[in-house]
């Protein structure tokens, strides 16, 4: 099978590579290969699990056309639909539509100036950022300080697509954000992420942390609004002002799954992946 990932990782992301022989030891020969690669022949392979696929926000396009061609000639994980959906972050307004409590969200055409939506909102400080995405790409923080100056950079966001805008939560400075891991479907670690826009707070992130069982219930709900099995997931959850959880992505495509954090994570994960083969 091939395990997938992008040019500047040809060999995988550390956290992938330690999969590789807990899936030598399950039967499965995994090797790694480029999305991009034109040389792959995906049809050799009995499945082909995305991974690190990390510049897909660049081109969103070919990753979908890649997408669609390699799910006709082999098994795609997670499956094709799913990679479409979750590839465009207006899926967290169809996940708010079947009652998940995503952070509070203007998904804005460009109708209203960042102004407008920060009066009609009573939003202090505020996020925008694009809704095709990764990684913090062209996210932005704003307060009545730079709101006029944002102005612009916000145009032209909007003029190329959707842009999310949202309030700045106070607890990334302090809680931070929760990464719940699911793997098959079933809760498997979790750990402590920095928000990117997060002010004194340090680098890095992935820290193990625990996970109350009302918050595994929260991580339960959303992939449930899912509506689609998922060999792969990571929520990432933060408290709103109120202290009620709020969705802030929902990763299907290419998350890290700080696998490094959990000594189990990698058996966990190669034993998901051996399932599936089995089952397909």
């Amino acid at each position: 099978m091939a395990i997938v990932t992008y040019p500047s990782l040809p060999q995988l992301a550390d956290d992938e590579q330690l999969v590789l022989p807990e899936l030598e030891q399950r039967g499965v020969r995994a090797t790694p290969a480029v999305w991009s690669d034109p040389t792959v022949d995906w049809g050799s392979f009995d499945a082909a699990v995305v991974r690190s696929t990390w510049d897909y926000h660049l081109q969103r396009e070919a990753f979908l056309a890649w997408v669609d061609r390699v799910a006709r000639v082999t098994k795609l994980w997670n499956r094709a639909p799913l990679l479409r959906w979750n590839t465009q972050k207006t899926y967290l307004r169809d996940l708010e539509a079947r009652g998940v409590p995503i952070v509070p969200t203007e998904f804005s055409d460009g109708s209203r100036s960042l102004a407008e939506i920060r009066t009609a909102r009573g939003w202090d400080r505020m996020v925008f950022k694009p809704s095709i995405s990764a990684d913090a790409h062209r996210t932005y923080l704003v307060d009545e300080a730079n709101l006029l100056a944002s102005e612009a950079t916000y145009r032209a966001l909007v003029a190329e697509q959707t842009v999310l805008v949202q309030p700045y939560l106070a607890s990334v400075e302090t809680a931070g954000e929760h990464s719940l891991v699911f793997l098959d479907g079933t809760f498997s670690h979790a750990a402590d992420r920095v928000a990117a826009l997060a002010r004194n707070r340090g680098p890095g992130g992935g820290t193990p942390v625990p996970a109350s069982e009302e918050e595994r219930a929260f991580g339960r709900a959303v992939l449930s609004a899912a509506e689609a099995p998922t060999l792969y997931a990571r929520i990432d959850v933060v408290r709103d002002d109120r202290g009620e959880f709020r969705l802030m992505e929902l990763e299907l495509v290419e998350p890290t799954l700080f696998l490094r954090a959990h000594p189990e994570a990698p058996q966990r994960l190669a034993t998901a992946i051996s399932s599936w083969l089995d089952r397909a």
